[in-house]
């Protein structure tokens, strides 16, 4: 990887919005629970988001469809259930942009997310991501981790052969993709789309970080021997 030219995105919140997946787990899977035990929707939707909330996002279990579907004792595969739900799938309409703009800047683009890769596969095949993304990092399928803890930094830059200086990122995350990257050198981004959060390190919009961190990078540059 060249040095100072790598950018990381996470993907759901950033690159991508929550439609899809948030129609698998609150559409698709209460749909099948219903239809399976014969009872209303809505019956469904409370038992699995109570089932949910026992496990939390801190276990790898909350990432993981299949445990989900075989907990609830339904008949589908996981893809199947991911296919159905595939036009769901909504890139930010500044994504596509500032991916071009960065590759065009001369910037390697890749994804360090918590997504599985089941979620992550259908997600890079249905849109237009594929093309413009070097390399894919999933902390559940990969690391074994339900979030990006300074390890899965750590390990990513040492894959790319990377010091922290040398990785920017962005994410909509506060802790997993603004304050743990910060505490291990890398130079990380908060992505707010609300606008209310004000600070050199926030950014309203994905064009907003391709600015800064092209200043950024050329700023690096002039300084170099």
């Amino acid at each position: 990887m060249a040095g100072l030219r790598v950018v990381s995105f996470d993907l759901d919140g950033t690159l991508v919005d929550y439609s899809f997946v948030e129609a698998v787990w609150f559409e698709g899977v209460p749909t099948l629970l219903s239809n399976a035990r014969g009872i209303p929707f809505d019956e469904a939707l409370k038992l699995v988001n109570e089932e949910y909330d026992k496990v939390g996002p801190n276990r790898l279990e909350w990432y993981d469809l299949g445990y989900w579907l075989a907990k609830f004792g339904l008949r589908e595969e996981p893809n199947r259930l991911l296919h159905r739900f595939k036009d769901r799938l909504r890139l930010y309409p500044d994504t596509l942009p500032t991916l071009h703009r960065l590759r065009e800047a001369g910037f390697t683009l890749i994804i360090i997310t918590s997504a599985t890769r089941d979620f992550i596969d259908i997600t890079l095949k249905h849109t237009n991501l594929a093309s413009l993304i070097t390399r894919v990092f999933s902390t559940t399928s990969d690391f074994g981790k339900a979030g990006k803890d300074e390890g899965v930094y750590l390990s990513v830059l040492a894959e790319l052969n990377l010091r922290p200086s040398e990785l920017y990122h962005v994410g909509d995350s506060r802790v997993f993709d603004f304050e743990v990257p910060r505490r291990v050198g890398v130079e990380a981004y908060l992505l707010d789309r609300s606008g209310k959060e004000r600070s050199e390190f926030v950014v309203g919009s994905l064009e907003e970080f391709a600015s800064k961190i092209i200043l950024s990078s050329r700023h690096r540059y002039t300084l170099l021997p």
